[in-house]
């Protein structure tokens, strides 16, 4: 009985201090929140006490005069944001891409089409194991990294039956390469011409 006495007391104390706080409060006119607790209300009739009303104290510090100009408006902001993702879709990632994929394993690339509402389509011919790699936009290149196929194989089941059993693979085996210098840059272009030539 006494320890629940003991337990109650700093609860009942604090209570008592709060609504001596409060009804000191209502009669210096200070306004507060029914919530507010004992350091903040302490807080609101010191300053009272010291002459200076709330609103008059501030933290000194550095201030800078804004104007309009300094702010985005809505549209500018929603341009700006379209810009930003679009450039992030459209950096072109080099890569050299192996197809995983059994049934497509006599195509030499896939045109692969990605996008969304708020950057548009991305549509890209990504060809398959290039000694150079190939220039994909990043867009396409992350969609490519999560896309699955089905892949069937035999095994036998309990009883020594064989049936056929599918898993998910990844379709695409991705291996990011750096990107061409300036001179490798040239060279691919004069070889890329060169071979432009010939097929004409």
């Amino acid at each position: 009985m006494n320890d629940e006495l003991e337990q109650q007391q700093p609860t009942e104390v604090a209570f008592d201090e709060l609504a001596a706080l409060k009804t000191r409060a209502d009669l210096m006119g200070i306004k507060y929140h029914p919530s507010t607790g004992i350091d903040k209300l302490k807080a609101k009739i010191d300053l009272q006490l010291a002459g200076t009303k709330e609103s008059e104290v501030e933290i000194k510090s550095t201030k800078q005069k804004i104007s309009n100009k300094d702010f985005l408006t809505h549209k500018e902001y929603v341009d700006l944001e379209f810009k930003r993702r679009k450039a992030t879709a459209s950096k072109l990632v080099r890569a050299r891409v192996t197809c995983m994929n059994p049934a497509k394993k006599e195509w030499d690339g896939e045109i692969i089409s990605v996008g969304s509402a708020k950057i548009g389509t991305f549509k890209k011919f990504v060809k398959f194991n290039t000694e150079d790699g190939w220039h994909i936009p990043n867009i396409i290149y992350e969609y490519m990294k999560d896309r699955k196929c089905s892949i069937f194989f035999t095994e036998k089941n309990h009883v020594g039956q064989k049936i056929r059993k599918a898993k998910l693979v990844n379709e695409f085996n991705i291996e990011v390469l750096p990107p061409l210098t300036k001179d490798e840059l040239k060279a691919l272009a004069q070889r890329q011409a060169m071979e432009a030539g010939k097929e004409a």
